[in-house]
């Protein structure tokens, strides 16, 4: 057997994450204070050192922090709070270094001036990714069995603020950034107006709602494919943008406009283009119980270099970052390229239910033999996630999406384990458009790209709010995607993909 076909295997370094992240997360009270603890549970009152409740509400003290519910709820734990807060035990570290104050908020280490009107923070995340098929998949020629294991985000975060004014730059060490001069952002932003952030430089501008949301709260280790379509029209990182978001208790609104994207392997129709990208969104329903979101995202290019376009993806992760289940290939006379689709999203308790659906549109030219007709790609994905324990995902205003949820510091020895989700999503892209359409000499005008459905379910575990494990299992069907010497005759494959993540 081929040596990329390997077995399952945790080498030195990733085990050394392993242990360091759970020697990170493990409390400081010995095993006898951590059972006292755990006996002395009690009702706490609204008061200075408890939590900040609102009327119906009560919170249970389980030691490092609160669990919160309803008072309709005859006892509140893990289980079935709606809202955990722990002690924060960074709260008191707090360093004078000459006319600057050194302080650890949510543990990012922050330097501010005694006056408060300068700041500097520095953060991390790392997202290590392990994976690989079940089973070796021979049945189509290309051989797709094997497992690997990389870096795929090594992001370190530096943020330098001046009264409104915040500039960041965050390199990145990751495998998907090594074509993009290892850098995720370099932006300056403008927060001097209420609710609203102003931006200009390297970012990320928001195309749908799975775009917007941090890739530590992810309910799945990667975004649905047409997600990923979508961004790469007119957003994605890093993209030369400039724009802004403006948001209210109901309303969210959030409009850029972009160039191309920072990266060595960009050509054709992406090379110096010109783009956008829209999302609005609403919050009609707000209650204890429930959440409704309602929205629409748009992007759009034109002005290319040239007007050859393509489009690929793969099967829903990015261990394999070159295998690419459905493409395509290169397509010519493309004068601009754009998408538009709703988004909704519900939450019922510990339930969220969300889905989008995006319809990708090339408009071409015809050239002076042939009409060549315009292409419409559809796709859509639903996903749910339910919180078995901790606090279930919540509505963050700021951006329109549901956190990941948090729960108390892993302590077994007085039954605190963090928070456990479980997540599904089913996904379709499609990539055939005019199939049946050809030249007079016989060339396929339209495209033969293939049909995609994945279905993927897993957990996450979160032992702690800078910690995260994550365990996802995908079935992945393809049609036959033509001139794809990958996949000629469709094909049919199951993977096991794991990440370790690390934040502050």
């Amino acid at each position: 057997m081929k040596k990329n076909n390997r077995s399952w295997r945790l080498n030195s370094h990733v085990i050394l994450f392993y242990l360091l992240g759970l020697g990170a997360v493990l409390p400081l009270e010995d095993i006898a204070e951590a059972k006292e603890q755990q006996e002395a549970k009690s009702v706490v009152t609204q008061d200075v050192f408890g939590p900040q409740l609102s009327v119906g509400e009560y919170a249970t003290n389980f030691g490092q922090g609160w669990y919160i519910c309803p008072t309709s709820q005859a006892s509140c734990n893990m289980w079935n709070a709606y809202k955990v807060v722990n002690v924060d035990p960074y709260k008191n570290i707090q360093y004078q270094l000459g006319s600057l104050n050194l302080t650890f908020p949510k543990g990012r280490p922050t330097l501010t001036s005694s006056n408060g009107r300068f700041s500097l923070s520095l953060g991390m995340l790392m997202h290590y990714d392990m994976g690989g098929f079940l089973g070796p998949d021979k049945r189509y020629g290309q051989d797709v069995s094997g497992s690997r294991d990389f870096l795929r985000r090594g992001r370190f975060m530096v943020a330098a603020r001046y009264d409104d004014f915040i500039l960041t730059v965050s390199p990145d060490a990751g495998e998907f950034f090594n074509d993009t001069y290892h850098l995720f952002e370099a932006s300056l932003k403008y927060v001097g107006f209420k609710n609203t952030v102003l931006n200009v430089g390297l970012l990320q501008p928001p195309s749908s709602m799975e775009d917007t949301e941090s890739s530590n709260g992810y309910e799945l280790i990667e975004r649905p494919m047409v997600s990923d379509i979508v961004r790469n029209i007119s957003g994605g990182e890093p993209r030369l943008a400039l724009g802004g978001t403006h948001w209210g208790k109901k309303y969210y609104i959030s409009a850029h406009v972009t160039g191309e994207r920072l990266l060595t392997t960009i050509k054709n129709f992406q090379k110096n283009q010109v783009g956008g990208t829209l999302r609005t969104a609403i919050h009609p329903v707000a209650t204890p119980d429930y959440d409704l979101h309602l929205g629409m995202s748009a992007s759009f290019a034109f002005h290319g270099n040239n007007r050859k376009y393509a489009i690929a993806t793969g099967p829903e992760s990015q261990i394999w970052l070159s295998k690419n289940y459905i493409r395509t290939g290169t397509i010519d006379g493309v004068d601009s390229v754009w998408s538009i689709g709703p988004e909704v999203a519900l939450r019922w308790k510990r339930l969220v239910v969300q889905s989008e659906y995006y319809r990708v549109n090339l408009q071409r030219v015809a050239d002076e033999i042939t009409h060549r007709p315009n292409l419409h790609f559809p796709g859509w994905y639903i996903s749910t996630s339910y919180t078995i324990f901790g606090q279930p995902r919540s509505y963050d205003q700021k951006n329109t999406v549901f956190n990941a949820p948090t729960g108390s510091l892993f302590n077994p020895a007085a039954g605190e384990w963090g928070a456990l989700e479980w997540v599904a999503r089913w996904s379709v892209m499609d990539l055939n458009s005019h199939i049946h359409s050809y030249s007079p000499n016989g060339q396929l005008l339209g495209s033969y790209g293939g049909k995609q459905t994945a279905w993927l379910t897993g957990l996450n575990w979160s032992p702690s709010s800078h910690m995260r494990i994550m365990l996802n299992y995908n079935h992945i069907y393809a049609s036959r995607s033509y001139g794809n010497s990958y996949n000629l005759n469709g094909r049919s494959s199951n993977l096991i993909v794991s990440r370790l993540q690390f934040t502050f």
